[in-house]
């Protein structure tokens, strides 16, 4: 079966070979919190990405907090959230104690709606704003930081699934003018083999508060942080696949230009085609017309031996219960959720893999409109 994350592949021998070589060598030097592996990808991530300094935590969810806790939002604080995004974003918030208040996000793309943002943070006072980058696509955060800027609200961008992601502005983690959010999940691009995150800046200021509040509040600001500390076994393999990221995103790219070749499939609605080369590709995104046809094709892909990530964003933020009566806007959000299929988009996929699973998903049509011609018979 064709699978929506290849751990095996990504896992291979030779990858396996020099992950125990080096988390042998952290067992002889007995260095498990923070050892020389931390700081290496903390540079050499930081370069990647086109920032000043990145800082490793425990995990995506904890590098939003942390994050929001660096720009001094605290209880009762307005942050906005877009309305397509995945709970953690609404979670960190709720954690810090700020209320969650939402924008609505673009039609064609999922992504935060610069005008929502600009409608909402008029009606708002927003102490904060976290834009999500996601499927690896970038959100606009030319307008979004000019929108923020001129109304002094701070700028989070939650980079979960952009490592790579080339925004307006650079690569995610380049605006001067934000923090960027990483994690580093097991599914994503660049991937620890348990949970990590970072936090990216150019502010050596906040880089030295993202310091202390990961680590129990040490070191200074008279505050009281928390243990978030990335492990030593953890930054080892992020640092060793850090060495191929750039070449299997690029990949990811070359079979996303196939697929948009390949899939014609009238009933499928694809991103649009200028966000090929701006896109990191974590996932690869089908959109359906309602969530009927998407559980249908789901089960379609699956009978071919593809297998498919179920529905995607199946609630919006605005339809979740912890966010019941969340002021803000929501009704473009409202009426994606639900609709979104992702397929294989790994790097190790073949020219013939994609499209092996584009003709399954444009035969999906065919096999509808034979049911259609059944029936009318």
């Amino acid at each position: 079966m064709y699978q929506l994350y290849d751990l095996v592949s990504i896992h291979n021998e030779e990858f396996r070979a020099e992950a125990k070589r080096r988390i042998n060598k952290i067992i002889d030097d007995n260095s498990f919190i923070e050892g020389e592996y931390n700081q290496k990808f903390e540079k050499e991530f930081a370069q990647m990405q086109d920032a000043q300094f990145c800082r490793l935590v425990a995990n995506g969810t904890d590098a939003i907090e942390i994050a929001l806790k660096a720009y001094d939002i605290e209880a009762g604080d307005l942050v906005g959230i877009p309305g397509i995004t995945f709970y953690a974003t609404a979670e960190a918030v709720y954690n810090v104690g700020a209320i969650p208040v939402l924008i609505d996000v673009e039609e064609e793309t999922g992504v935060m709606c610069p005008k929502s943002l600009e409608r909402v943070s008029s009606e708002f006072d927003l102490k904060a704003v976290i834009a999500v980058h996601i499927y690896g696509l970038a959100c606009k955060m030319d307008q979004i930081s000019h929108i923020c800027r001129s109304k002094g609200i701070k700028i989070i961008e939650d980079s979960a699934q952009a490592s790579g992601t080339i925004t307006p502005m650079g690569p995610a983690g380049a605006n001067p003018y934000s923090l960027s959010t990483f994690s580093f999940y097991p599914t994503k691009n660049l991937s620890a083999m348990g949970d990590a995150g970072a936090i990216l800046t150019s502010d050596i200021e906040l880089a030295k508060k993202i310091e202390v509040f990961r680590n129990h509040g040490r070191g200074g600001y008279a505050t009281i942080g928390r243990n978030s500390r990335c492990d030593h076994f953890q930054a080892a393999v992020l640092h060793l696949k850090l060495q191929d990221i750039e070449e299997q995103n690029e990949k990811r790219k070359e079979n996303a230009r196939l697929y948009f070749k390949e899939i014609k499939n009238p009933q499928v609605k694809l991103l649009p085609k200028e966000c090929i080369e701006t896109s990191s590709w974590h996932l690869f995104p089908l959109r359906m017309k309602n969530n009927e046809e998407a559980k249908k094709l789901v089960s379609h892909l699956q009978e071919k031996g593809i297998a498919s990530s179920d529905i995607y964003y199946a609630k919006s933020m605005g339809m979740e219960p912890a966010l019941d009566g969340v002021k803000g806007e929501r009704a473009i959000a409202d009426s994606l959720a639900g609709k979104v299929v992702c397929i294989p988009i790994t790097p190790f996929l073949t020219s013939q893999d994609i499209k092996f699973i584009s003709t399954a998903i444009n035969n999906f049509q065919h096999q509808e409109r034979e049911n259609e011609t059944r029936l009318q018979l």
